[in-house]
């Protein structure tokens, strides 16, 4: 245990922030490219809303490969599912100083292991990744997440009438951010101090998975996932407390030498807090299209939000904007060669509105959607693990809300996070109204 907290925060921090973010940080404007350049546009996105939706419209009717000054930046549907489906590109963490990637690794085996970090499963390849997703599978299965949606409808019936009375609420934390949490603490198996914990991992530690953020944000998220770490050293040392779900699972086959320190740490972490966020921002975004448009009463079905709009919905305002991958030997996209070591941010919100891929990309309709899903729960080996429990809750949740609320007045303020990976809201006020 030793060797992996050799390091002190205040020397590990500044250098792997330097790694990770430093250059895209201090990449100045002049050189990020020429008004319109797909690597400008995504680290110096517009304002969030319809402007951004415009914006991914007009790069959905020129989708593909664009070289950029952040590197390769992929917008097409076609070609991100072939880089996602094969095995000449890695998932593994990408370092913005490639030279310096055997040292940032080096760093990372010799300090405090945090959540949302490698290895998770989400910068793992094959076979460790196989080997990890195997051991979790069974609880996200979408037999095993249908059995739990009538404590999905209990929790969100709750957390309801907690508004019984009220006529101004905020969406987001008075209701998009209460279920997840209280859904994912029992299904899961996280105690009461524990759900405090993951909550805090997802609104401030979650900021770990953008890209060229600042230090003192990176220093922030830091702090808060090492003080998660703690919270998973101290289920480690009285397994006894946790309920039966998925931590204690993780816990017993650590103790078992199944799962390293660090494996338990980021996987746990990473389901938690990622997957939680990620679900937040769903809901939120989805009431607030739905009544924009004044569609209540076209996207519900007895009382859930339908199949079809959930996939719509989920194409039009993706709750994750990017992910990335790293060639691990010369090969090509297309008729594109790309050399070993070449970076492509795949644009998971922009390969939603590819105009070969959909017919009307840039407009809310069930036609973009027919016979093919987006690529917001990502594609291949690393296709979401919580997807169908992300989907359940998501529809239950919404569609309660909405057939509660079907007059629900939007109010100014509302603020879109700060991010160009995860995208939601973090505050959307609502006139409630009466009651259907």
């Amino acid at each position: 245990m030793s060797t992996l907290f050799s390091v002190s925060s205040r020397i590990s921090d500044p250098l792997r922030w330097l790694l990770l973010h430093g250059p895209l940080r201090m990449l100045p404007d002049s050189m990020l490219g020429p008004e319109g350049d797909a690597g400008r546009l995504f680290l110096r996105p517009p304002e969030k809303g319809d402007p951004y939706r415009r914006m991914l419209t007009d790069l959905g009717r020129s989708a593909g490969v664009h070289d950029s000054a952040a590197g390769l930046v992929v917008t097409g549907f076609e070609e991100a599912e072939l880089i996602l489906r094969s095995e000449d590109w890695s998932a593994h963490q990408p370092v913005a100083i490639p030279a310096a990637a055997g040292f940032y690794r080096w760093l990372m085996r010799h300090s405090k292991p945090v959540a949302l970090d490698a290895p998770a499963l989400v910068f793992m390849d094959p076979p460790e990744h196989t080997r990890l997703r195997k051991m979790v599978f069974p609880l996200f299965t979408h037999r095993a997440v249908v059995r739990s949606a009538d404590l999905i409808a209990e929790h969100t019936k709750a957390v309801l009438a907690e508004l019984d009375g009220r006529t101004e609420i905020d969406l987001v934390e008075d209701f998009a951010r209460k279920i997840p949490i209280r859904v994912i603490s029992d299904f899961l198996g996280i105690p009461e101090l524990g759900s405090e914990m993951v909550d805090g991992l997802g609104a401030r530690g979650a900021k770990l998975l953008d890209v060229g953020i600042t230090y003192p944000e990176y220093r922030r998220g830091m702090t808060t996932a090492r003080r998660f770490t703690d919270f998973i050293l101290e289920c480690r040392a009285n397994p006894d407390m946790l309920s039966d779900g998925f931590l204690k699972e993780c816990v017993t086959q650590h103790l078992a030498g199944e799962l390293t320190f660090p494996e338990l740490v980021t996987l746990v972490g990473f389901v938690f807090a990622a997957g939680f966020e990620t679900t937040v921002s769903f809901i939120a975004n989805s009431i607030v299209t739905v009544l924009e448009r004044g569609l209540v009463g076209e996207v519900l079905t007895d009382g859930r939000l339908s199949d079809a709009w959930f996939e719509e919905l989920l194409r039009f305002d993706s709750p994750i904007q990017l992910t990335h991958r790293t060639a691990r030997v010369d090969t090509k996209v297309g008729t594109r060669v790309v050399p070993a070591g070449t970076g492509a941010l795949i644009w998971v919100g922009a390969t939603n509105y590819d105009a070969r891929a959909y017919p009307n990309p840039g407009e809310l309709s069930l036609a973009n959607v027919d016979g093919r899903t987006s690529m917001s729960f990502s594609i291949g080996v690393h296709r979401c693990l919580g997807a169908s429990l992300a989907k359940v809750q998501s529809q239950v949740a919404v569609g309660a809300f909405l057939d509660a609320y079907p007059n629900a007045v939007l109010r100014p303020g509302r603020q879109w996070r700060d991010s160009v990976v995860l995208h939601g809201y973090v505050r959307a006020p609502l006139l409630l109204g009466g009651a259907a």
